[in-house]
């Protein structure tokens, strides 16, 4: 019942206007303070499923952050949308208690002396909104589950804001009105990393239609087209929103965590497969080690940012996409220079020359850098974003599937691990050319699937802009999405293949002619 039965027990089931703006602020303080002393408790799900109650059941539900937008500023009403939002997410990153406390205590003296301005100002209040048909009409209806719904709810409102900014003209307000939809509440909430850890296509989705939305936007284009859009994306949340509803049980937990794992760690263990064979078929197997110390490194690396993202630094969502996206991009340059090198090395003649000189000596420190740098990047890519997805997981999770997700990150583990040992068992069975023609074209697919999702990264922090394209497929398993700006990098990356391979063979053709005339 959770959220709704706050406001139901407040109105007294009777529909009336909620009391004075002191009562509501003291009802806010009173559930925050249940909050923190949940969280003090170590009942970290409890504590969140409170202050979301704090915002959604109180705060939103009686009225006070309508008042608050309307008789103060929407700066000031967003200012402590942030402030609720930065209690919720000091408690999922584990902040010491005494923190929380100061941010409620700074959060709870900003809503009384709002309160006794919108005294002050005779603010009325506005009515409730018709209740959705079925929520909270279950006995046993989850908090977290109302909330999510209220969520979704909120970003709608803010998404048909933006629609009617554009419509009035205000390009620069609808496109600010968008921004705070999907950093401060779909991302900034942790629906972003709920939805990606329960259904990743919804996700993609989801960011797409944020991406075209503002590239209609920032276009120009006709009002109606910007509401279709944006009609688009709100079914697409709520279907999202919709899965997040249903209860998984200790075996959907379980699958959800190893195909998490599974999922996130597939691209990089082709990546370091293909790496480690590469060194053992030159006859380095002694620089084997340095593609497993950076996959190492790159693991402890994303587990510590992880925790820094979540207890160090305050790293925004729009800057965490930046750095998601900028991340991408170096990885698709350094994979693409490895597969062109792995390319011209395909030639059996070109190979034994390059055996000879080089399986007595080490490798060069251009060539070995690159490889490390390669490793890392293919771990460290997503490696991070994994730690937050599971985090995300597990705090969804209800009794018993915690230690079921637990043990599917395990199971997912291994079978990794198996894919791993397979892959390179495999690979050594492979004659040469073969070996690197496929090695080649595996870390070429690698680099064209990044530079496009790097791009959606960018488009999705407002650095790279995002000019529709309908004709082009959401595709994220080629890391094809309907923009101009993401498929302009990849067409440049085939263009680029192609004048390398244009180069390789008409080298290989003057090789050719050399030893016709010496034979």
């Amino acid at each position: 019942m959770g959220l709704l039965l706050v406001a139901s027990v407040a109105l007294g089931g009777t529909g009336a206007p909620p009391g004075p703006w002191l009562e509501v602020a003291g009802e806010v303080s009173g559930v925050l303070d249940r909050a923190a002393r949940a969280y003090e408790a170590k009942d970290l799900r409890g504590a969140q499923d409170l202050a979301a109650e704090a915002y959604f059941g109180a705060f939103e539900e009686r009225g006070m952050e309508a008042a608050v937008r309307r008789e103060i500023s929407v700066r000031r009403a967003r200012e402590l949308e942030r402030m609720f939002g930065g209690v919720r997410q000091a408690m999922t990153r584990g902040e010491p208690a005494l923190r929380v406390r100061q941010q409620i205590a700074a959060l709870r003296e900003a809503l009384d002396q709002d309160a006794r301005e919108l005294v002050r100002a005779g603010a009325t209040a506005t009515p409730l909104a018709e209740k959705e048909e079925g929520v909270g009409s279950e006995p046993d209806a989850v908090p977290r589950v109302v909330a999510a719904q209220a969520l979704t709810k909120q970003i709608s409102a803010r998404l048909d804001e933006a629609s009617e900014r554009h419509r009035t003209g205000d390009r620069e307000a609808a496109k600010a009105l968008l921004a705070s939809a999907y950093f401060d509440l779909f991302e900034g909430q942790g629906l972003e990393a709920a939805v990606a850890a329960r259904a990743p296509r919804r996700k993609v989705e989801i960011e797409a239609g944020f991406a075209q939305v503002r590239g209609l936007i920032v276009a120009g284009a006709r009002a109606d087209t910007v509401a279709e859009a944006v009609e688009a994306l709100q079914a697409r949340i709520h279907q999202a929103t919709a899965l997040l509803d249903q209860n998984r049980g200790p075996w959907g937990a379980f699958l959800s965590g190893l195909l998490l794992i599974v999922r996130e760690g597939f691209e990089a263990i082709l990546i370091v497969t293909a790496l480690a064979a590469y060194l053992l078929k030159s006859g380095h197997r002694d620089k084997v080690g340095v593609v497993y110390r950076a996959s190492g490194v790159a693991l402890l690396a994303s587990v510590l940012t992880a925790i820094a993202i979540r207890t160090l630094f305050t790293v925004s969502p729009r800057h965490q996409e930046t750095l998601e996206g900028a991340a991408m991009l170096l990885a698709t340059a350094v994979l693409f220079y490895v597969s062109y090198w792995l390319t011209s090395k395909a030639e059996a003649d070109r190979w034994q020359r390059y055996v000879r000189t080089k399986v007595q000596t080490a490798l060069g420190a251009g060539s070995l850098v690159a490889l490390w740098f390669a490793a890392f990047l293919a771990v460290f890519r997503e490696g991070a974003e994994t730690v937050l997805f599971y985090e995300a997981l597990l705090a969804g999770s209800g009794p018993g599937e915690r230690e079921a997700v637990l043990a599917g990150l395990g199971v997912g583990s291994l079978v990794l691990v198996l894919m791993f040992v397979l892959l390179r068992s495999g690979a050594l069975r492979i004659p040469i050319r073969p070996f690197f023609m496929v090695t080649s074209v595996l870390l070429y697919y690698l680099a064209f699937v990044f530079a496009g999702r790097g791009i959606r990264e960018l488009q999705a922090s407002g650095l790279v802009g995002a000019t529709p394209a309908s004709w082009i497929p959401t595709w994220d398993v080629l890391g094809l999405y309907p923009t101009w700006e993401s498929v302009a990098l990849q067409a440049v990356l085939v263009g680029a293949a192609a004048v390398a391979v244009a180069h390789l063979f008409r080298r290989r053709g003057k090789r050719a002619s050399a030893e016709v005339v010496h034979p």
